[in-house]
């Protein structure tokens, strides 16, 4: 069985029950967003604690011995964390997913270390790691930003409120959204009526991916009806895409083109 552990703290310093909890629940978060990146089955993937040890805690993580697994997934996260620990950012990574792992760098706090192990390979989450991340993940802060999209879910426990914007143009991925409470009722009006929307608002932008990390709403949501009949007769209409290529390689090539001419 492929396991991957996570040593939480320093040697012998005992973690705090809800540094395990945010840790293990935002590594869930990127294994789901990275099986589903890999192809896996169109189902909820389950992960369990296989391993134990006393210490510095170490858990042992696998996923459930009943689910069908990528054979890659575990060897991508450890690959994938390794490179954005060095500020190097797979091209076809989606904002979602570097959103989820900018989550896990992030987690628990600023200071606790925390140690990622795969076969042999080991990488160290601490401050110093954090800092560096966090000053190459952002790389572009956008304004009047347009998404269209359905709102799946709010949360109000704490400011800034936030919400998860589901895009309906492909690649379809979840954006992270914050509001202002003078927009809280329409929010939860579109989340409820669970209709399509266009939100707008000030954006940042990561390395990788087409959609933004995070998206400010600004504006109250407004309904979009689609019309079906002109999209029909748009579609392969417009040559914006070079043949042979997917939206993500192009939006990667210009974004390198750009950097370059910097």
């Amino acid at each position: 069985m492929e396991v991957l552990r996570v040593r939480i703290g320093e040697a012998e310093q005992h973690p705090e029950l809800r540094e395990v909890q945010e840790v293990l629940e935002h590594l869930r978060k990127v294994l789901t967003t990275l099986w589903s990146e890999l192809g896996g089955e169109p189902v909820r993937p389950r992960f369990e604690i296989v391993e134990a040890s006393a210490g510095s805690l170490t858990l042992g993580v696998a996923p459930a011995a009943a689910t069908e697994t990528p054979p890659q997934l575990l060897s991508q996260f450890a690959h994938d964390l390794t490179e954005l620990t060095q500020s190097r950012f797979r091209p076809t990574m989606s904002s979602e997913l570097l959103s989820e792992y900018r989550d896990l760098i992030k987690s628990p706090n600023p200071d606790t270390p925390i140690d990622y192990g795969y076969g042999e390979q080991w990488v160290r989450i601490n401050a110093a790691t954090r800092e560096q991340f966090e000053e190459a993940v952002i790389r572009t802060t956008a304004y009047e930003v347009s998404l269209m999209g359905t709102i799946e879910s709010i949360n109000i426990h704490r400011k800034p409120y936030s919400c998860s914007l589901y895009t309906k143009l492909p690649p379809h991925q979840r954006v992270r959204c914050t509001f202002e409470e003078s927009v809280l009722h329409e929010i939860a009006d579109a989340l409820r009526r669970q209709c399509l929307v266009e939100v707008k608002g000030s954006a940042v932008y990561g390395p990788v991916g087409i959609y933004p990390l995070q998206l400010h709403i600004l504006e109250t949501p407004k309904p979009v009806e689609p019309n079906i009949e002109y999209l029909r007769q748009a579609v392969h209409s417009m040559d914006i895409v070079p043949n042979g290529m997917s939206i993500v390689e192009y939006v990667d090539q210009l974004r390198q083109a750009d950097e370059a001419s910097a």
